[in-house]
């Protein structure tokens, strides 16, 4: 869950930046993620956007336009590719870094993002009799990972889990190809804390509790958190807004620093090492 809305959140704070992001979308419309963008600028209710009722409250409505004028005059776009055969999706995107995002003075692509939500068969077209839907999948990301490298710009790719995803957090619980681990920098999950880690929350001193987690699994350029720990993460549906918050050993370690009066040793870190 969240998935549209993680890529919504990151695509409108490099949007911000004046950096160009490409939205490509194998399952939602246009008007979906929209409609996500402005609730989170104005914090006026998705419910409120989609319905248009808004519009009976001059103050909101008065905050919606606002946000539309600043997502109008932000470097996003948009694409939606369902259906399509990749070799259409890459050449988009090929077509995308030439028109809008150009190359440096040394032919280097300029800064850009593309966030592609999310990774899947379009159609059946790329199977047949010998090779089965992972295999596909996996020839289909070896494609993307190629063009990645040939012009030297991101991709946010965004997948689905499969059932073992509920219960276990490492890199088996990807549906579809293990390509995607094998040819990406960083394989983060994002999943809803249990009821038991949010009382953890609680009970660690903060006022509320963080309703999602960041796990990372693989970090190619770093070193990932110590076992057991992750990223938390506060999800307002309503406003299709993320809230980052501290890991889960930093906020522990504060509440104990706030009930004891100091750090343990086991807290410092030694700034060589990171």
């Amino acid at each position: 869950m969240g998935k549209s809305v993680f890529a919504d959140e990151v695509a409108m704070y490099v949007t911000g930046n004046n950096v160009p992001v490409l939205m490509i979308d194998t399952e939602m419309s246009k008007e979906d993620h929209y409609a996500r963008m402005l609730a989170n600028m104005s914090e006026v209710s998705l419910g409120e956007i989609e319905t248009g009722s808004f519009a009976e409250d001059n103050f909101k409505a008065e905050k919606i336009m606002n946000s539309g004028k600043q997502i109008k005059n932000r470097p996003y776009y948009y694409v939606s590719v369902a259906g399509q055969k990749f070799e259409n999706i890459l050449a988009i995107i090929r077509k995308w870094i030439f028109q809008h995002v150009g190359f440096d003075e040394n032919g280097r692509t300029n800064d850009c993002l593309v966030v592609y939500d999310y990774f899947k068969l379009m159609n059946s077209a790329n199977i047949n009799g010998n090779m089965q839907e992972f295999q596909a999948l996996g020839f289909l990301i070896s494609d993307l990972h190629n063009l990645c490298v040939k012009y030297d710009f991101p991709v946010l790719s965004f997948v689905q889990l499969n059932r073992d995803g509920i219960s276990k957090e490492s890199t088996d619980v990807i549906s579809g190809s293990d390509r995607l681990v094998w040819l990406c920098t960083n394989f983060t999950l994002f999943k809803t804390k249990s009821e038991e880690e949010q009382a953890d929350d609680i009970s660690a001193g903060n006022s509320y509790a963080f309703n999602r987690k960041l796990v990372p699994i693989v970090a190619r350029h770093g070193g990932c958190l110590e076992e057991g720990d992750y990223i938390n993460v506060y999800m307002q549906g309503q406003y299709a807004k993320l809230k980052e918050g501290p890991t889960r050993n930093n906020l522990q370690t504060s509440n104990k620093a706030k009930t004891d009066g100091f750090e343990t040793d086991d807290s410092t870190t030694d700034i060589s090492s990171v």
